[in-house]
C-alpha cells in the first residue's frame, strides 16, 4: 500500500490513465455514433497500443540508445521508466533484447496500430489483414521479451510486491495477449466467411484444377482474377508507394542508430542484472557527452531530408526548364499553326485583313446545360458583330462527336444557328484530368492541377488573340499568361470552385455533397479540411486575379468572388451578367390552359437533388390524396388532372445513367410509379412541349449559383418553386410570394448589384412584382427549403383558381423577358466582358504596329 502513496507510482498509473484516456477521446473524434460496442472496444485497444508504442515505449527506446540509460536519465520519462524497472530490472538498463524489440515495437508495430485504428475507423475491410499481421507481432514481441527471462529463471523480476507483479508483470503484460489473439480470431471468422461466400479465384490452390475447366468457364476466372488485381498492381498503387517510402525512412533511421562498430570496453560483459546500473548500448568512441532531442533529430532527419530536398529540387528546376523550352518553341511556331487552322477554314489573311482569333475554353461544350447556352450565344453574338472574328472551342467532346454533330446538337437545344465556317475544335485529350471521378481523395486540388495540364494541351496546339474560360476553371488563367503576358484573359464564372459557405459548412461540420457524413462527424477530418480548404481558397483567388475581366452569372457567385478576391465596396467589383434564355418561343404559350403537372428541368447531378423531388411528391400525395384522384376513381369531387411529377434533363454519362436507375428504383419504393415520368435527353423542342401546358415548376437545388431554368419555367408561365437560396432566391423570383422582404432588406439590396440593365426596374421592366398590364401582385414566385414546405405550397397552388394565379404568371413571364432574354445578355456581354477584352486586344495591335514601324524605320 506504501506503493500506491508513492509520487512515482502515481506517475506512471496516471500516465496510463491519460493514454486510455485520449484513445477514449479520439473514438468520440473519429467514430460515427452509431458505431457498435465491439467496434470501439477494437478501437480504443488499437489507438492505446499505437499511443503506448509511439510515446512510452519510444521514450525507452530513446534513453536507450547511445550514451544513454534509463536510470542515468533525470527526464520525465526517465522517471516513469525507472518506477517500471522496479518490476524488471532489466527496463532500467539497455538491455539489447528490449532495444531490439524496442525498434520493432516503436518503428512497426506503433504506426501499424494507428493504421488499423484509421482503417476501423473508415470502415475498411483491409483492417481484416493488417489487425492480424499486428497482432501477430504484439504476441511475438511479448514472447521475446519475457521468455528469456522466464528460461533464466525470472530473477531480475521482482515478485515481492502485489503491485509490480501484479499491476505491472501480469495485468498489463496479458493485455497485450488476451486483445490481440480476439482480435485475430475476430478477423479470421470474417476473412474465412468472405472468401468462401464471394467465390473469388484463388491462383494458389488452383494449380492443375482449372485446366479441366470448360473454356467459359475458364474465360470467367481470368475475368475474375484480373478484377482481384495483381502484385504489380498492388505495389504501384497509392497506398504501396506510400507504404513503400515508410520503410525506407525506416531503414535510414535504423541505419542511424546502429553502431558501425564496438569496441570491447563498451560491450557489456556481465550475465546479471543491476538495478543501479547504467549499462550503455552502441554507445561512440571518444564521446562522454549525452547530445541532446533536438540534436538527434537533426542526425536522423539530415540525412533523410536533404537528399529528398535535393532531388525535389533538381527535379523543379529540370520542369521549368523542360516548360520554358516548350513554352518558347509553342509561341516561335505559334504563327505557322494559326495559318493551318485558318487554311482548314479555307481563310487566308494574305489578301484580306488580320482575324481575330477568340479562344473559348469549355471541355464540355457537347454537354446541352446552362453552361453551354452562355458559349453559343457568346459565340454567336460574336460573329455577327465581327466577319473578321474567328471562333476556337476548346473542348474534350471532339472528335469523338464532329463540328457539325456539335453544333447540330446546341441548334437542337437552344435553337441558335451557328456559322461553322468560322469555328474550328481543338481537342483536349486530357479531359479525364477534371473529372470528378479522377480524384476520390482531394478533388478540388485534383481538378485545378487537371485543368493546368489542360490549359497547356490548349495553348501548345493555338494561342489565340483572346482567352475566354466559360466554365470556371481559373487555374487556367495562370497558364495563359506564360505564353503571353499581353494576352486578353476573360472569365465568366457560373459559381466559384470554393466558397464561403462551403467553409462555413466545414467550420459548422455540416455534412452535404461537398462535405459527407464521416467528415462531418469526425472533429479532426473537419479541421483538417478546413485548413486544405482556406490553402485553397487563397491559391484559387490569386489565380482568379490573373484574368483582365472577371463576370459572374449572379448575385450569389458575384458576392463570393468579390469576398475571395478581396474586393470591398468602393472599388472595382466583379460584374453580374445573367445567362441567356430564349424567351421568345416559351413566351408564346398560353397562360390559361394548365395541367396539374410539376415539372423539373435539370441535369441528373446530384447537387440537383432529384430524390428530394420524388420525396415532395410522396409528402403530397400522402397528406393532400385528393390532388391525385382520377375521375374514375370516385374518391374525388376535383374536376382537375391528378398530379404529375415530370423530370426531365440530360444524361451526359455512365455515372448519369446510374443515378436516373435509383431515382426510378426510388421512386417505386415511394409508390409513384404512376405519378411520376422520366424524360432523359429529349429535344429542346420536345422539352418546352412540355413547359407549354404545365402548371408549376420545381427546383430544389440548394444554392444554385442562378438557376437559368427557373427563368424558363417564367418564360413559359409556369408558377416557380424553388429553392430559397442563391440564384432563384436572390436575382430571378423576386419578389417571393411566401417569403416577403422589405426593399431595404439583404435580398433586396443583392438584387440591385447587376450591371447596366439588369436587376428590378431596369430595361423596361414594371418595378415590383406588376404584370404589363399594370396589375399589382404579391410576389413573382414561391420558395421553399424542407419537403414539409415545398408540398405545403404545392397544395396551396392547386387550391387556388386560374382567375388568382394568371396575374403572377404574367408577371413573372414579364421579368424573364425584360432581364434575361438574349437581347439582354447581348448588351451585357457586349459591355461588361468584351469592351475589357477588347481595349486590351487594340492596345496589343497598336503596341504591335507601332513596334514594327519603328524597327522598319531603324
Amino acid at each position: 500500500m506504501d506503493r500506491l502513496l508513492n509520487l512515482q507510482t502515481a506517475l506512471s498509473l496516471g500516465y496510463v490513465g491519460s493514454m486510455i484516456a485520449a484513445a477514449h477521446l479520439s473514438s468520440h473524434l473519429l467514430l460515427p455514433p452509431t458505431s457498435w460496442r465491439k467496434t470501439r472496444l477494437a478501437y480504443l485497444w488499437l489507438a492505446f497500443d499505437a499511443i503506448c508504442h509511439l510515446t512510452l515505449e519510444a521514450s525507452f527506446l530513446y534513453l536507450s540508445t547511445q550514451p544513454r540509460t534509463v536510470n542515468a536519465s533525470p527526464s520525465f520519462f526517465g522517471y516513469l521508466w525507472q518506477e517500471y524497472a522496479a518490476a524488471g530490472k532489466r527496463w532500467g538498463s539497455a538491455d539489447p533484447a528490449l532495444v531490439a524489440m524496442g525498434f520493432i515495437s516503436v518503428l512497426i508495430a506503433g504506426p501499424l496500430a494507428g493504421y488499423c485504428a484509421s482503417l476501423l475507423a473508415k470502415g475498411d475491410k483491409t483492417y481484416h489483414y493488417w489487425v492480424v499481421v499486428l497482432s501477430a507481432d504484439e504476441l511475438c514481441g511479448g514472447w521475446v521479451t519475457f521468455a528469456p527471462g522466464w528460461l533464466a529463471g525470472s530473477g531480475e523480476l521482482e515478485t515481492g510486491d502485489w503491485l509490480l507483479l501484479r499491476v505491472y508483470l501480469v495485468v498489463m503484460k496479458m493485455v497485450w495477449v488476451v486483445v490481440p489473439l480476439w482480435l485475430m480470431a475476430d478477423s479470421y471468422v470474417f476473412v474465412a466467411q468472405s472468401l468462401s461466400e464471394s467465390g473469388v479465384v484463388d491462383a494458389t490452390m488452383g494449380m492443375g484444377v482449372a485446366t479441366r475447366k470448360s473454356p467459359r468457364k475458364s474465360s470467367a476466372a481470368a475475368k475474375q482474377q484480373q478484377q482481384t488485381g495483381t502484385i504489380t498492381e498492388a505495389i504501384t498503387s497509392s497506398r504501396g508507394i506510400s507504404g513503400s517510402a515508410y520503410f525506407l525512412v525506416l531503414a535510414a533511421i535504423f541505419l542511424y542508430i546502429m553502431p558501425s562498430g564496438a569496441s570491447a570496453s563498451t560491450t557489456p560483459t556481465s550475465s546479471g542484472y543491476d538495478p543501479d546500473g547504467s549499462t550503455i548500448l552502441f554507445a561512440p568512441r571518444n564521446n562522454t557527452t549525452s547530445p541532446s532531442l533536438l540534436s538527434t533529430l537533426r542526425g536522423v532527419l539530415t540525412p533523410i531530408l536533404l537528399p529528398l530536398f535535393l532531388i525535389t529540387f533538381s527535379i523543379t528546376v529540370g520542369a521549368v526548364q523542360v516548360a520554358d523550352k516548350a513554352i518558347r518553341r509553342v509561341t516561335r511556331t505559334n504563327r505557322t499553326r494559326r495559318r493551318k487552322l485558318l487554311s482548314s477554314l479555307n481563310i487566308s489573311e494574305k489578301d484580306s485583313p488580320k482575324r481575330t482569333i477568340i479562344g473559348f475554353f469549355h471541355p464540355y461544350c457537347n454537354a446541352g446545360g446552362g453552361g453551354e447556352r452562355v458559349l453559343y450565344e457568346a459565340i454567336s453574338l460574336h460573329l455577327s458583330l465581327d466577319p473578321n472574328v474567328v471562333i476556337v472551342i476548346y473542348t474534350g467532346d471532339f472528335p469523338a462527336a464532329s463540328k457539325e454533330q456539335i453544333l447540330a446538337k446546341a441548334s437542337a437545344r437552344f435553337g441558335i444557328s451557328i456559322d461553322s465556317n468560322r469555328i474550328a475544335l481543338i481537342p483536349l485529350v486530357r479531359r479525364w484530368m477534371v473529372q470528378d471521378t479522377a480524384w476520390s481523395r482531394f478533388t478540388l486540388l485534383g481538378q485545378s492541377y487537371g485543368s493546368v495540364w489542360l490549359a497547356f494541351e490548349a495553348m501548345s496546339q493555338l494561342v489565340p488573340d483572346v482567352w475566354v474560360d466559360t466554365m470556371g476553371y481559373a487555374f487556367t488563367y495562370p497558364v495563359v499568361g506564360l505564353f503571353g503576358r499581353k494576352l486578353p484573359i476573360g472569365a465568366y464564372v457560373h459559381y466559384p470552385v470554393i466558397s464561403t459557405d462551403m467553409l462555413t459548412r466545414v467550420a459548422k461540420r455540416e455534412a452535404g455533397h461537398t462535405n459527407d457524413a464521416s467528415t462531418a462527424n469526425s472533429r479532426l477530418r473537419s479541421t483538417v479540411k478546413l485548413i486544405y480548404y482556406r490553402i485553397f481558397a487563397l491559391l484559387y483567388s490569386w489565380a482568379l486575379g490573373r484574368a483582365d475581366k472577371v463576370v459572374a452569372n449572379g448575385s450569389w457567385t458575384q458576392n463570393h468572388l468579390n469576398q475571395l478576391l478581396g474586393r470591398k465596396k468602393g472599388k472595382e467589383q466583379v460584374s453580374v451578367v445573367y445567362p441567356p434564355c430564349d424567351t421568345s418561343q416559351l413566351s408564346t404559350y398560353s397562360l390559361e390552359r394548365r395541367k396539374c403537372t410539376v415539372v423539373s428541368l435539370a441535369q441528373f447531378r446530384p447537387e440537383k437533388e432529384h430524390p428530394t423531388q420524388l420525396r415532395i411528391l410522396a409528402h403530397l400525395k400522402s397528406t393532400h390524396p385528393e390532388l391525385f384522384a382520377t375521375e374514375n376513381s370516385g374518391n374525388s369531387s376535383r374536376s382537375a388532372p391528378p398530379v404529375k411529377l415530370l423530370i426531365m434533363g440530360s444524361s451526359r454519362n455512365t455515372e448519369d445513367e446510374r443515378r436516373i436507375s435509383l431515382l426510378r428504383s426510388l421512386s417505386a419504393n415511394l409508390g409513384l410509379d404512376k405519378d411520376v415520368e422520366f424524360i432523359v435527353n429529349a429535344t429542346w423542342s420536345a422539352v418546352t412541349e412540355k413547359l407549354g401546358d404545365a402548371s408549376v415548376g420545381l427546383s430544389t437545388m440548394k444554392d444554385e449559383h442562378f438557376g437559368i431554368n427557373v427563368v424558363e419555367f417564367m418564360a413559359a408561365g409556369l408558377l416557380t418553386l424553388s429553392h430559397k437560396s442563391a440564384g432563384p432566391w436572390l436575382d430571378i423570383v423576386f419578389p417571393s410570394i411566401n417569403h416577403p422582404v422589405d426593399s431595404g432588406g439583404e435580398r433586396s439590396a443583392a438584387s440591385h448589384n447587376g450591371s447596366e440593365g439588369d436587376g428590378p426596374g431596369k430595361n423596361g421592366e414594371a418595378p415590383n412584382g406588376e404584370s404589363k398590364s399594370g396589375q399589382e401582385v404579391r410576389g413573382l414566385g414561391y420558395h421553399a427549403q424542407s419537403v414539409e414546405e415545398y408540398a405545403s405550397i404545392l397544395a396551396t397552388i392547386f387550391s387556388q383558381s386560374q382567375a388568382e394565379l394568371m396575374p403572377i404568371r404574367e408577371a413573372a413571364r414579364n421579368r424573364a423577358q425584360t432581364v434575361f432574354g438574349r437581347e439582354a445578355f447581348a448588351t451585357a456581354w457586349q459591355n461588361e466582358v468584351w469592351s475589357a477584352l477588347e481595349l486590351k486586344l487594340n492596345r496589343n495591335c497598336n503596341r504591335n504596329r507601332s513596334d514594327a514601324s519603328r524597327e522598319k524605320a531603324e
